[in-house]
């Protein structure tokens, strides 16, 4: 049987090989592992992460996540995803269904909605009319007006240059045709009308017989 050092040595090497991986925690990586798929969980769903967490601790009866048992992770990472999968086809639903109303939206006839668009068309080519009218009103009278004082420059100015052709001038006045003064150097002269374009000038008058 041996001596009483001996069994206390082989009590011993029991007592370690009772150790398991049942006690042993969650690795690093692990619980890393874990918060990400909690944080996604708890975006989808708008469940908080706290109330995810103590979820997990009820299912696999841990009392915090620091001592949460290594030898569940996988069963919690497909608890995770099991409630993932379930908020995502919640959500599918949900899109499947607000498309199906908005087509039904879509394809309810309106009674008013092809005559309004027949008024409108009209309308709007009644206003694209009259704005072409306007436009081109606009432009005619442009151009009339810029014309207009150049037609009309013409004759008042021949008409003044001729009225100014048909007077002369002596001591800074003017004298009209026919007019006669004395000159400076004592001959009378008389204002005569020149023929076509040319200017009025003094003349000796003619004597008459």
């Amino acid at each position: 049987m041996g001596d009483s050092n001996v069994g206390t040595s082989l009590n011993n090497v029991v007592n370690l090989n009772m150790v398991g991986d049942e006690e042993k925690n969650l690795t690093w990586l692990q619980r890393n592992e874990i918060t990400q798929k909690v944080k996604k969980l708890s975006f989808v769903s708008g469940l908080s992460a706290l109330k995810i967490y103590r979820e997990l601790l009820n299912k696999f009866g841990a009392d915090k996540m620091d001592n949460f048992p290594r030898n569940k992770f996988n069963e919690a990472c497909e608890h995770i995803n099991t409630r993932l999968a379930e908020f995502e086809d919640d959500d599918v639903e949900a899109g499947t269904s607000d498309a199906q109303q908005t087509t039904l939206i879509q394809e309810v006839p309106c009674n008013n909605c092809q005559a309004n668009s027949v008024l409108i068309k009209k309308t709007n080519f009644k206003l694209h009319v009259l704005f072409g009218l306007m436009a081109l009103m606009i432009i005619t009278e442009g151009v009339f007006l810029i014309l207009s004082p150049a037609v009309k420059a013409s004759p008042d100015k021949s008409s003044f240059e001729r009225f100014a052709d048909q007077n002369c001038h002596f001591d800074g006045k003017i004298q009209s045709i026919g007019s006669t003064i004395k000159m400076a150097d004592g001959i009378i002269r008389q204002c005569m009308d020149a023929p076509g374009d040319a200017s009025s000038y003094w003349e000796i008058p003619v004597k008459k017989h």
